[in-house]
């Protein structure tokens, strides 16, 4: 049925067409209201409800105006806030990128805006999260087709270097001893600046070198380095000085606690320092010693942390920085008188040199040219010596020239006797550094009066150790220029006359001139 307008007929008056007429239509039920009386109960909805919202809210007077802003108007007053507020700064942000796009360049505009669609984008979607699922299927997928495939055989290790015959590793071990003798010629019979240069050039030598040197140390008594690192260790603990007289020769210099700053650290320059054996021992105590040590040598050997590279003739450090510098076998090189003025320069007033040198390297060159007891002469104890006293003057030996001979023989057998069941040796096998120190002296370096004889250690059958401290004016080489300029300079006395100033001691006033670089001589090998 539907309505047809201007056409109004009750349901009452309406018929049902059968097929012998028209009969009057049955009339309708009344529904009855939900609520009434004999109402049917009202079937549950099917549609499923969301959690948190309910469909029945009852309205009266309290609630009613609530409603009305949470339902018609939009919204309780805060979420209304919170959108405004987006509104604004989305607004605020469109128009600080416009301006940002007029001011940049063509070529960044495209990239701020890729950038910004990035940021403004929701870090977490219904699609980012479908494609995330997809993505992660995928990767388990790819990673069960990997581990199902045969893995791809790992590359075969390097083979082991071959063992050598002894018959090869005694001709390599004389092969590293032949290149340090090489090395070791070339250190001693060159300046300093020459040998720097040289292993600047080729720092492999200065590895080669010491591998050698480390072969020689093996067979050594001892290393001079050992003996320096017990007397750091030992003077380093110590605080106040020993009431003993120094050099009144009951003191000892290791009872001597080492010359410090005012701030009581003890700065140890090792010149010529090699692998750096006395850092490597001496750094792990420095905080307990009060100690820091600076290392120097031509190459830093791989230990940069611990080894400077610099020519120890001209050293990276200011004048009066250092407290105890080390020459230890380090007095290489045709110029190492220059090493002793730089230590000069760079070590404070009272600060020590300590130095440890081969015995067969020191010589007197003013005792050569034919002087008594020098080169010149024969020696007392050679075979040209030993002629018989009759030989000289032609005639026959008489009784007393036997019993002269016999009694020459024996005190001979006594002296060998001393020196090889004693251990005693000759005076005259004994090293001279006289002129060593004296050279030293020049330089405005004294024996160290607290180790007294100890100063000049000649115990060791191979080294001498010697402790020096600076304790007077240079008066030559390069430390003593402002010293003759000072004195030349002219002084007067109350009445204003000249005073007459003291004039150092030259070669020209008597002294022999000679080579002081000869004072000693280079350690060299047979190179076979």
């Amino acid at each position: 049925m539907f309505a047809v307008k201007g056409l109004n007929v009750s349901t009452d008056k309406l018929k049902v067409e059968t097929e012998h007429g028209s009969v009057l239509a049955t009339p309708m039920p009344r529904t009855v209201a939900a609520g009434e009386e004999g109402a049917a109960p009202k079937p549950k909805p099917k549609k499923r409800k969301r959690a948190g919202r309910s469909n029945h809210t009852d309205v009266n007077l309290e609630n009613v105006a609530d409603l009305w802003e949470k339902v018609i108007e939009g919204g309780d007053n805060k979420a209304r806030k919170a959108r405004e507020d987006a509104k604004k700064e989305a607004h605020k942000a469109k128009k600080q990128k416009t301006e940002a796009t007029e001011n940049q360049p063509e070529g960044t505009t495209a990239a701020a805006e890729a950038a910004e669609a990035a940021t403004l984008k929701p870090a977490t979607t219904l699609k980012d999260k479908k494609k995330k699922i997809k993505a992660d299927k995928k990767a388990a997928a790819d990673a069960t087709t990997t581990e199902s495939k045969p893995s791809a055989p790992t590359p075969a290790p390097a083979p082991a270097a071959p063992k050598l015959t002894p018959l090869q590793a005694a001709m390599r071990e004389k092969l590293i001893s032949a290149r340090f003798r090489h090395l070791n010629e070339t250190l001693y019979t060159r300046p300093s600046k020459e040998a720097f240069s040289l292993f600047s050039d080729s720092p492999e030598m200065f590895t080669e070198y010491h591998e050698g040197f480390r072969r020689q140390v093996d067979v050594w008594p001892e290393n001079p380095v050992n003996g320096y690192i017990a007397d750091i260790k030992t003077r380093g603990k110590l605080r106040n000085a020993p009431r003993t007289r120094p050099g009144d020769g009951t003191s000892e210099g290791t009872k001597y606690p080492l010359p410090r700053d005012r701030n009581g650290l003890c700065t140890i320059a090792d010149l010529g320092c090699g692998d750096a054996k006395l850092a490597e021992a001496l750094v792990p105590l420095k905080r307990k010693l009060g100690i820091e040590v600076k290392s120097y040598d031509l190459q830093d050997g791989g230990k940069p942390e611990l080894i400077t590279r610099a020519d120890i003739a001209n050293l990276p450090l200011k004048e009066g920085s250092v407290d105890v510098a080390i020459f230890c076998l380090a007095l290489m090189g045709t110029n190492w008188i220059d090493f002793v003025e730089e230590a000069y320069r760079v070590l404070r007033w009272k600060g020590e040199l300590w130095v440890a040198e081969i015995k067969s390297r020191f010589v007197d060159p003013t005792k050569q040219g034919g002087k008594k007891g020098g080169p010149g002469n024969v020696v007392s104890h050679s075979v040209g010596n030993r002629r018989k006293p009759g030989a000289a003057s032609g005639g026959p030996v008489g009784k007393k020239d036997k019993a002269k001979m016999k009694e020459e023989e024996e005190a001979e057998e006594e002296q060998q006797l001393a020196v090889h069941v004693d251990g005693v040796e000759l005076r005259k096998q004994e090293t001279d550094v006289t002129a060593f120190v004296e050279a030293l002296r020049k330089r405005g370096f004294l024996l160290q009066r607290e180790y007294g004889h100890g100063a000049v250690d000649m115990d060791n059958k191979m080294f001498v150790k010697m402790h020096f401290v600076k304790a007077v004016p240079a008066i030559k080489g390069k430390c003593a220029d402002l010293k003759k300029e000072a004195l030349k300079t002219t002084q007067t006395d109350a009445k204003g006359r000249p005073i007459k100033t003291p004039k150092f001691i030259d070669a020209a006033d008597g002294e022999a001139s000679f080579n002081e670089n000869a004072l000693l001589k280079p350690c060299v090998y047979k190179i076979r």
